[in-house]
């Protein structure tokens, strides 16, 4: 049962995987092709995503590229499948924990996908799911960090407001990426005052949250400074006047009423839990049902104790 229940087609923000994972389970290139070229960016952009974690697609793309040598959408999709092969082979604990065979498959599978996305932009140089791979491989590969910059500037220059393109080039500013504290919140602030009224200015509670960590943490979320910055990120966000509900739009959600519980805006809070209702709950930033519904429930009480 709910919350992490699949979501249904009749849902405006539902992906509708299935077509796509029939068509990858029988690995019908055709039929993938058809589904991803229909696709809107936005679209495109979570389809991705979803494909890149697809296991076995590495066995059969190959040939796809092969017979299909100048096209560039079978590239975009082995070079995002190469991503997140390279870490399943790499696993997710700290460097320490990835042993000698597992690095060299690390950097094997990396430089693959980078050769594949560079083909798609020196073809496609206008292709911004491209440059959002590129961006992440420029964290993966530790490249300087001029060159994942350069590749942030070419994706937003395509697509200003690409979400998880601004999600991975936080990541690459974060202090366990040997970026700065500095720099990651410089950068969330930045780029949620240029995109007023989008999924963007989300960055500054991610930013807050993956702070708390070596801050204090819950602690340091109830502080004034931090949960009102939180709260008017939501305001510059989701509660914007422009704003436009978007695929992204459940995860907001999720992380503000998140945030906003933890820093005591709790009739605020309840107001997000409510469009969360039953259908939209995310595992991040909860992490399991029991997190979500302690929150929800403390929002709930708190904000009664206020009337």
């Amino acid at each position: 049962m709910w919350p992490f229940k699949k979501q249904q087609d009749s849902s405006p923000y539902a992906e509708g995987p299935d077509r796509l994972e029939l068509a990858l389970g029988n690995r019908d290139w055709p039929a993938v092709r058809d589904i991803l070229t229909a696709s809107d960016p936005e679209r495109l952009m979570f389809r991705l995503r979803w494909l890149s974690h697809h296991q076995g697609l590495e066995e059969w793309i190959p040939d796809v590229v092969r017979a299909e040598p100048d096209a560039t959408l079978p590239r975009l999709v082995y070079g995002a499948r190469a991503i997140s092969w390279a870490w399943e082979a790499r696993g997710n604990g700290g460097s320490e924990t990835v042993g000698q065979d597992q690095w060299k498959i690390w950097f094997d599978r990396l430089k693959l996908a980078e050769n594949c996305l560079d083909k798609v932009v020196d073809r496609a140089p206008d292709c911004a799911e491209a440059w959002h791979y590129l961006v992440i491989l420029g964290r993966a590969r530790q490249l300087p960090l001029a060159e994942q910059w350069r590749r942030f500037d070419r994706l937003i220059a395509i697509d200003p407001t690409h979400f998880y393109g601004h999600e991975q080039m936080l990541e690459n500013l974060m202090p366990k990426w040997s970026g700065s504290t500095e720099a990651m919140f410089d950068f969330a602030r930045t780029r949620a005052a240029a995109c007023p009224g989008t999924d963007i200015p989300l960055l500054v509670a991610k930013a807050h949250l993956e702070h708390r960590r070596s801050a204090g943490g819950a602690g340091y979320l109830r502080r004034n400074e931090v949960a009102g910055e939180i709260y008017a990120a939501a305001h510059n966000s989701f509660w914007h006047d422009d704003y436009q509900r978007s695929r992204a739009t459940p995860q907001v959600w999720n992380h503000f009423a998140y945030g906003l519980t933890m820093g005591r805006y709790y009739r605020e809070a309840c107001a997000v839990y409510d469009l969360i209702g039953d259908d939209f709950v995310r595992t991040a930033p909860w992490n399991s049902t029991e997190r979500f519904l302690e929150l929800r429930d403390r929002a709930r009480d708190r904000a009664d104790d206020l009337i």
